[in-house]
Protein backbone atom coordinates (compact mmCIF):
# COMPACT_ATOMS: atom_id res chain seq x y z
CA UNK A 1 0.00 0.00 0.00
CA UNK A 2 2.89 2.38 0.55
CA UNK A 3 3.50 2.88 -3.20
CA UNK A 4 -0.16 3.96 -3.34
CA UNK A 5 0.55 6.66 -0.78
CA UNK A 6 3.94 7.53 -2.21
CA UNK A 7 2.83 8.39 -5.74
CA UNK A 8 -0.89 8.05 -6.48
CA UNK A 9 -2.30 9.94 -3.52
CA UNK A 10 -0.03 13.02 -3.86
CA UNK A 11 -0.77 13.17 -7.59
CA UNK A 12 -4.51 13.01 -6.92
CA UNK A 13 -4.45 15.71 -4.24
CA UNK A 14 -2.12 18.02 -6.18
CA UNK A 15 -4.54 17.70 -9.09
CA UNK A 16 -7.33 19.05 -6.87
CA UNK A 17 -5.06 21.85 -5.60
CA UNK A 18 -4.22 23.00 -9.13
CA UNK A 19 -7.83 22.69 -10.26
CA UNK A 20 -9.12 24.79 -7.35
CA UNK A 21 -6.33 27.37 -7.54
CA UNK A 22 -8.13 29.88 -9.85
CA UNK A 23 -10.99 30.27 -7.33
CA UNK A 24 -8.93 29.70 -4.19
CA UNK A 25 -9.30 33.21 -2.74
CA UNK A 26 -12.75 34.20 -3.97
CA UNK A 27 -14.59 33.28 -0.75
CA UNK A 28 -13.75 32.19 2.78
CA UNK A 29 -14.99 28.67 2.04
CA UNK A 30 -12.93 28.34 -1.15
CA UNK A 31 -9.87 29.69 0.62
CA UNK A 32 -10.20 27.18 3.47
CA UNK A 33 -10.88 24.26 1.13
CA UNK A 34 -7.89 25.07 -1.06
CA UNK A 35 -5.63 25.52 1.96
CA UNK A 36 -6.80 22.19 3.39
CA UNK A 37 -6.02 20.29 0.19
CA UNK A 38 -2.70 22.12 -0.13
CA UNK A 39 -1.76 20.98 3.38
CA UNK A 40 -2.72 17.40 2.49
CA UNK A 41 -0.67 17.59 -0.71
CA UNK A 42 2.39 18.94 1.10
CA UNK A 43 2.15 16.27 3.77
CA UNK A 44 1.81 13.47 1.23
CA UNK A 45 4.66 14.87 -0.85
CA UNK A 46 7.08 14.04 1.97
CA UNK A 47 6.70 10.34 1.17
CA UNK A 48 9.02 9.83 -1.85
CA UNK A 49 12.52 8.78 -0.79
CA UNK A 50 14.33 11.44 -2.80
CA UNK A 51 12.29 14.19 -1.10
CA UNK A 52 12.95 12.66 2.34
CA UNK A 53 16.67 12.60 1.58
CA UNK A 54 16.69 16.14 0.18
CA UNK A 55 14.85 17.56 3.21
CA UNK A 56 17.13 15.63 5.55
CA UNK A 57 20.21 17.04 3.83
CA UNK A 58 18.75 20.55 3.81
CA UNK A 59 17.76 20.64 7.48
CA UNK A 60 20.34 18.29 8.93
CA UNK A 61 17.52 16.25 10.54
CA UNK A 62 17.33 12.84 8.89
CA UNK A 63 13.67 12.18 9.76
CA UNK A 64 12.30 15.73 9.45
CA UNK A 65 9.56 14.46 7.14
CA UNK A 66 8.05 12.67 10.15
CA UNK A 67 7.28 16.02 11.75
CA UNK A 68 6.30 17.75 8.51
CA UNK A 69 3.66 15.19 7.58
CA UNK A 70 2.01 15.42 11.01
CA UNK A 71 2.08 19.22 11.04
CA UNK A 72 0.49 19.14 7.59
CA UNK A 73 -2.17 16.76 8.91
CA UNK A 74 -2.99 19.13 11.79
CA UNK A 75 -3.20 22.06 9.36
CA UNK A 76 -5.44 20.08 6.99
CA UNK A 77 -7.78 19.21 9.86
CA UNK A 78 -7.97 22.87 10.89
CA UNK A 79 -8.77 24.12 7.40
CA UNK A 80 -11.33 21.35 6.90
CA UNK A 81 -13.19 22.61 9.96
CA UNK A 82 -12.90 26.19 8.70
CA UNK A 83 -14.40 25.09 5.38
CA UNK A 84 -17.37 23.28 6.87
CA UNK A 85 -18.06 26.21 9.19
CA UNK A 86 -17.97 28.58 6.22
CA UNK A 87 -20.37 26.57 4.07
CA UNK A 88 -22.83 26.07 6.96
CA UNK A 89 -23.65 29.80 6.92
CA UNK A 90 -24.80 29.65 10.53
CA UNK A 91 -23.50 31.83 13.34
CA UNK A 92 -20.87 30.34 15.63
CA UNK A 93 -20.37 30.93 19.28
CA UNK A 94 -18.22 34.03 19.89
CA UNK A 95 -14.55 33.17 19.89
CA UNK A 96 -15.00 29.66 18.43
CA UNK A 97 -12.75 30.42 15.46
CA UNK A 98 -10.00 31.77 17.74
CA UNK A 99 -10.24 28.66 19.92
CA UNK A 100 -9.80 26.38 16.89
CA UNK A 101 -6.77 28.38 15.76
CA UNK A 102 -5.25 28.40 19.24
CA UNK A 103 -5.69 24.62 19.63
CA UNK A 104 -4.15 24.04 16.20
CA UNK A 105 -1.12 26.20 17.02
CA UNK A 106 -0.76 24.52 20.42
CA UNK A 107 -0.87 21.08 18.83
CA UNK A 108 1.75 22.12 16.27
CA UNK A 109 4.05 23.45 19.00
CA UNK A 110 3.57 20.32 21.12
CA UNK A 111 4.36 18.02 18.20
CA UNK A 112 7.47 20.04 17.36
CA UNK A 113 8.77 19.96 20.94
CA UNK A 114 8.08 16.25 21.29
CA UNK A 115 9.75 15.57 17.96
CA UNK A 116 12.89 17.45 18.98
CA UNK A 117 13.22 16.30 22.58
CA UNK A 118 11.28 13.04 22.97
CA UNK A 119 11.44 11.03 19.76
CA UNK A 120 14.28 8.68 18.76
CA UNK A 121 15.99 9.79 15.56
CA UNK A 122 17.75 6.65 14.41
CA UNK A 123 16.04 6.21 11.02
CA UNK A 124 15.75 8.19 7.82
CA UNK A 125 12.41 9.38 6.49
CA UNK A 126 8.90 9.32 7.84
CA UNK A 127 8.65 5.66 8.83
CA UNK A 128 11.31 5.46 11.51
CA UNK A 129 8.68 6.04 14.18
CA UNK A 130 6.98 2.78 13.15
CA UNK A 131 9.82 0.89 14.83
CA UNK A 132 9.35 2.54 18.23
CA UNK A 133 5.75 2.07 19.34
CA UNK A 134 7.03 0.98 22.74
CA UNK A 135 8.86 4.28 23.24
CA UNK A 136 7.10 6.62 25.68
CA UNK A 137 7.92 9.73 23.65
CA UNK A 138 6.52 8.10 20.53
CA UNK A 139 3.30 7.19 22.34
CA UNK A 140 2.78 10.74 23.61
CA UNK A 141 3.63 12.22 20.21
CA UNK A 142 1.14 9.98 18.39
CA UNK A 143 -1.55 10.49 21.05
CA UNK A 144 -1.30 14.27 20.56
CA UNK A 145 -1.64 14.00 16.81
CA UNK A 146 -4.38 11.36 16.87
CA UNK A 147 -6.39 13.27 19.47
CA UNK A 148 -6.32 16.49 17.45
CA UNK A 149 -7.17 14.66 14.22
CA UNK A 150 -9.93 12.61 15.88
CA UNK A 151 -11.62 15.69 17.37
CA UNK A 152 -11.45 17.56 14.06
CA UNK A 153 -12.73 14.55 12.11
CA UNK A 154 -15.61 13.96 14.50
CA UNK A 155 -16.66 17.61 14.42
CA UNK A 156 -16.40 17.79 10.62
CA UNK A 157 -18.36 14.54 10.27
CA UNK A 158 -21.23 15.87 12.41
CA UNK A 159 -21.34 19.22 10.63
CA UNK A 160 -21.15 17.79 7.12
CA UNK A 161 -23.84 15.24 7.91
CA UNK A 162 -26.12 17.82 9.46
CA UNK A 163 -25.68 20.03 6.38
CA UNK A 164 -27.15 17.32 4.14
CA UNK A 165 -30.69 18.23 5.19
CA UNK A 166 -30.32 21.70 3.70
CA UNK A 167 -28.78 20.54 0.43
CA UNK A 168 -31.01 19.59 -2.52
CA UNK A 169 -30.88 16.03 -3.76
CA UNK A 170 -28.41 15.30 -6.51
CA UNK A 171 -24.71 15.84 -7.06
CA UNK A 172 -24.33 18.51 -4.37
CA UNK A 173 -25.82 16.28 -1.67
CA UNK A 174 -23.67 13.40 -2.91
CA UNK A 175 -20.61 15.61 -2.53
CA UNK A 176 -21.54 16.61 1.03
CA UNK A 177 -22.17 12.95 1.85
CA UNK A 178 -18.71 12.02 0.56
CA UNK A 179 -17.16 14.75 2.73
CA UNK A 180 -19.04 13.43 5.76
CA UNK A 181 -17.93 9.87 4.93
CA UNK A 182 -14.34 11.05 4.50
CA UNK A 183 -14.44 12.71 7.91
CA UNK A 184 -15.93 9.55 9.41
CA UNK A 185 -13.13 7.50 7.84
CA UNK A 186 -10.59 9.88 9.38
CA UNK A 187 -12.20 9.32 12.78
CA UNK A 188 -12.14 5.54 12.32
CA UNK A 189 -8.49 5.76 11.30
CA UNK A 190 -7.44 7.68 14.41
CA UNK A 191 -9.44 5.36 16.69
CA UNK A 192 -7.79 2.38 15.03
CA UNK A 193 -4.40 4.01 15.54
CA UNK A 194 -5.14 4.27 19.26
CA UNK A 195 -5.88 0.54 19.27
CA UNK A 196 -2.79 -0.22 17.17
CA UNK A 197 -0.48 1.73 19.46
CA UNK A 198 -1.92 0.08 22.55
CA UNK A 199 -1.54 -3.41 21.05
CA UNK A 200 1.96 -2.89 19.65
CA UNK A 201 3.23 -0.40 22.20
CA UNK A 202 4.49 -2.76 24.89
CA UNK A 203 8.02 -2.84 23.55
CA UNK A 204 10.07 -2.13 20.47
CA UNK A 205 10.91 -5.18 18.35
CA UNK A 206 14.48 -5.74 17.15
CA UNK A 207 15.97 -7.85 14.37
CA UNK A 208 18.96 -10.18 14.65
CA UNK A 209 21.36 -7.27 14.25
CA UNK A 210 19.69 -5.33 17.06
CA UNK A 211 17.99 -2.78 14.80
CA UNK A 212 14.39 -1.76 15.51
CA UNK A 213 11.89 -3.34 13.11
CA UNK A 214 9.13 -1.11 11.66
CA UNK A 215 5.64 -2.53 12.20
CA UNK A 216 3.38 -2.26 9.18
CA UNK A 217 -0.38 -2.68 9.06
CA UNK A 218 -2.72 -2.77 6.06
CA UNK A 219 -5.52 -0.75 7.67
CA UNK A 220 -3.10 1.97 8.78
CA UNK A 221 -2.29 2.49 5.10
CA UNK A 222 -5.71 1.78 3.58
CA UNK A 223 -7.92 3.98 5.77
CA UNK A 224 -6.08 7.28 5.01
CA UNK A 225 -6.21 6.43 1.29
CA UNK A 226 -9.98 5.86 1.49
CA UNK A 227 -10.39 9.10 3.45
CA UNK A 228 -8.49 11.11 0.84
CA UNK A 229 -10.43 9.57 -2.06
CA UNK A 230 -13.73 10.45 -0.34
CA UNK A 231 -12.57 14.04 0.21
CA UNK A 232 -11.62 14.32 -3.45
CA UNK A 233 -14.99 12.91 -4.51
CA UNK A 234 -16.70 15.35 -2.18
CA UNK A 235 -15.29 18.36 -4.02
CA UNK A 236 -15.26 16.82 -7.51
CA UNK A 237 -18.74 15.26 -7.80
CA UNK A 238 -20.83 18.50 -7.82
CA UNK A 239 -18.82 20.32 -10.53
CA UNK A 240 -18.39 17.03 -12.39
CA UNK A 241 -22.15 16.83 -12.84
CA UNK A 242 -22.11 20.38 -14.17
CA UNK A 243 -19.36 19.40 -16.60
CA UNK A 244 -21.30 16.31 -17.69
CA UNK A 245 -24.39 18.46 -18.27
CA UNK A 246 -22.34 20.96 -20.28
CA UNK A 247 -20.87 18.20 -22.46
CA UNK A 248 -24.30 16.64 -22.92
CA UNK A 249 -25.76 19.98 -24.05
CA UNK A 250 -22.81 20.59 -26.36
CA UNK A 251 -23.33 17.18 -27.94
CA UNK A 252 -27.05 17.88 -28.36
CA UNK A 253 -26.28 21.20 -30.05
CA UNK A 254 -23.82 19.39 -32.33
CA UNK A 255 -26.54 16.92 -33.33
CA UNK A 256 -29.11 19.67 -33.93
CA UNK A 257 -26.74 21.83 -35.97
CA UNK A 258 -27.44 20.50 -39.51
CA UNK A 259 -31.22 20.77 -39.10
CA UNK A 260 -30.94 24.15 -37.38
CA UNK A 261 -28.75 25.71 -40.08
CA UNK A 262 -31.11 24.48 -42.82
CA UNK A 263 -34.23 25.95 -41.22
CA UNK A 264 -32.34 29.21 -40.56
CA UNK A 265 -31.91 29.47 -44.31
CA UNK A 266 -35.53 28.45 -44.97
CA UNK A 267 -37.27 30.80 -42.52
CA UNK A 268 -34.68 33.30 -41.20
CA UNK A 269 -37.44 35.63 -39.91
CA UNK A 270 -38.44 33.05 -37.27
CA UNK A 271 -35.34 31.23 -36.05
CA UNK A 272 -33.78 32.81 -32.96
CA UNK A 273 -30.08 33.32 -33.49
CA UNK A 274 -27.73 33.42 -36.40
CA UNK A 275 -26.46 30.23 -37.94
CA UNK A 276 -22.78 29.68 -37.24
CA UNK A 277 -20.21 26.91 -37.37
CA UNK A 278 -20.11 23.88 -35.13
CA UNK A 279 -16.63 24.90 -34.00
CA UNK A 280 -18.02 28.18 -32.70
CA UNK A 281 -20.54 26.20 -30.66
CA UNK A 282 -17.81 24.04 -29.17
CA UNK A 283 -15.69 27.05 -28.20
CA UNK A 284 -18.53 28.62 -26.22
CA UNK A 285 -17.74 28.10 -22.56
CA UNK A 286 -20.89 29.34 -20.88
CA UNK A 287 -23.87 27.21 -19.87
CA UNK A 288 -25.48 25.74 -22.98
CA UNK A 289 -28.81 24.51 -21.60
CA UNK A 290 -30.68 27.75 -22.38
CA UNK A 291 -29.20 27.90 -25.88
CA UNK A 292 -30.21 24.29 -26.47
CA UNK A 293 -33.82 24.99 -25.47
CA UNK A 294 -33.88 28.12 -27.65
CA UNK A 295 -32.70 26.18 -30.68
CA UNK A 296 -35.18 23.36 -30.18
CA UNK A 297 -38.10 25.77 -29.94
CA UNK A 298 -36.74 27.88 -32.80
CA UNK A 299 -36.78 24.79 -35.01
CA UNK A 300 -40.33 24.07 -33.88
CA UNK A 301 -41.40 27.65 -34.67
CA UNK A 302 -39.82 27.35 -38.11
CA UNK A 303 -41.63 24.05 -38.67
CA UNK A 304 -44.95 25.70 -37.82
CA UNK A 305 -44.27 28.49 -40.33
CA UNK A 306 -43.42 25.92 -42.99
CA UNK A 307 -46.67 24.10 -42.22
CA UNK A 308 -48.61 27.29 -42.76
CA UNK A 309 -46.97 27.55 -46.17
CA UNK A 310 -48.29 24.15 -47.33
CA UNK A 311 -51.37 23.61 -49.50
CA UNK A 312 -54.61 23.70 -47.50
CA UNK A 313 -55.01 20.64 -45.32
CA UNK A 314 -52.82 17.58 -45.06
CA UNK A 315 -52.18 15.41 -48.04
CA UNK A 316 -55.15 13.18 -48.68
CA UNK A 317 -54.65 9.48 -49.03
CA UNK A 318 -51.09 9.73 -47.76
CA UNK A 319 -49.14 6.98 -46.16
CA UNK A 320 -50.73 5.36 -43.10
CA UNK A 321 -49.88 6.80 -39.71
CA UNK A 322 -46.57 5.30 -38.57
CA UNK A 323 -46.33 3.22 -35.44
CA UNK A 324 -44.06 4.76 -32.80
CA UNK A 325 -42.39 8.10 -32.30
CA UNK A 326 -39.26 6.96 -34.16
CA UNK A 327 -41.21 6.46 -37.40
CA UNK A 328 -43.07 9.74 -36.90
CA UNK A 329 -39.77 11.59 -36.39
CA UNK A 330 -38.53 10.13 -39.69
CA UNK A 331 -41.74 11.26 -41.45
CA UNK A 332 -41.24 14.80 -40.13
CA UNK A 333 -37.57 14.76 -41.09
CA UNK A 334 -38.39 13.64 -44.63
CA UNK A 335 -41.01 16.37 -45.00
CA UNK A 336 -38.60 18.97 -43.61
CA UNK A 337 -35.91 18.05 -46.13
CA UNK A 338 -38.44 18.51 -48.93
CA UNK A 339 -39.76 21.77 -47.44
CA UNK A 340 -36.24 23.24 -47.08
CA UNK A 341 -35.50 22.41 -50.72
CA UNK A 342 -38.76 23.99 -51.85
CA UNK A 343 -38.13 27.19 -49.89
CA UNK A 344 -34.62 27.43 -51.35
CA UNK A 345 -36.30 27.58 -54.79
CA UNK A 346 -38.88 30.13 -53.58
CA UNK A 347 -41.61 27.50 -53.79
CA UNK A 348 -44.22 26.67 -51.15
CA UNK A 349 -43.56 23.75 -48.84
CA UNK A 350 -44.96 20.38 -49.98
CA UNK A 351 -48.26 19.08 -48.65
CA UNK A 352 -48.12 17.96 -45.05
CA UNK A 353 -48.29 14.15 -44.64
CA UNK A 354 -51.42 12.89 -42.95
CA UNK A 355 -49.34 11.45 -40.13
CA UNK A 356 -48.23 14.98 -39.18
CA UNK A 357 -51.71 16.51 -39.16
CA UNK A 358 -51.76 16.50 -35.36
CA UNK A 359 -49.30 18.64 -33.39
CA UNK A 360 -46.03 16.78 -32.95
CA UNK A 361 -43.22 17.39 -30.54
CA UNK A 362 -42.99 17.60 -26.77
CA UNK A 363 -45.18 19.17 -24.14
CA UNK A 364 -42.24 20.36 -22.02
CA UNK A 365 -38.84 21.84 -22.92
CA UNK A 366 -37.13 18.55 -22.13
CA UNK A 367 -39.59 16.57 -24.27
CA UNK A 368 -39.28 19.09 -27.10
CA UNK A 369 -35.49 18.83 -27.07
CA UNK A 370 -35.69 15.02 -27.10
CA UNK A 371 -38.15 15.13 -30.01
CA UNK A 372 -36.02 17.53 -32.03
CA UNK A 373 -32.96 15.36 -31.46
CA UNK A 374 -34.87 12.40 -32.86
CA UNK A 375 -35.98 14.45 -35.88
CA UNK A 376 -32.43 15.78 -36.37
CA UNK A 377 -31.01 12.24 -36.27
CA UNK A 378 -33.48 11.10 -38.94
CA UNK A 379 -32.75 14.27 -40.95
CA UNK A 380 -29.02 13.52 -40.96
CA UNK A 381 -29.61 9.88 -41.87
CA UNK A 382 -31.80 10.84 -44.82
CA UNK A 383 -29.05 13.17 -46.05
CA UNK A 384 -26.48 10.40 -45.71
CA UNK A 385 -28.72 7.98 -47.61
CA UNK A 386 -29.19 10.51 -50.42
CA UNK A 387 -25.45 11.05 -50.74
CA UNK A 388 -24.61 7.36 -50.63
Amino acid sequence: MRPLFTWLMPTLIWGVVLWRAPTAFTTRANRALWAGFTAMALGLSCRPAFIEHALGELTGIRDITQLLKHLAGVAAAYYLLEYVQAVRQRPERPGAARVRLALTVAAGVALTLLFVYALPHDSDGAFGIDAHYGHLGVKVYLYVFNTVFALASARAMVLFWSNRAGVPRGALRAGVTCLAAGSATGLVYTLYRYHFILVHGDATEFDAQGNPVPIQDLLCELLPAVMLVLFVLGVVVPPARTLVGYLRDQYALWRLHPLWTDVVAAVPQVVLGTAGSRLRDLLTGRDRSVELAHRAFAIRDAVLVLREDTPAGPAAGGAPTPDGDGDLARVEARWLRAAVRQRARDLPAPALPAALAATTGGRTPREEIAWMLAVAAAYRQLGADENA
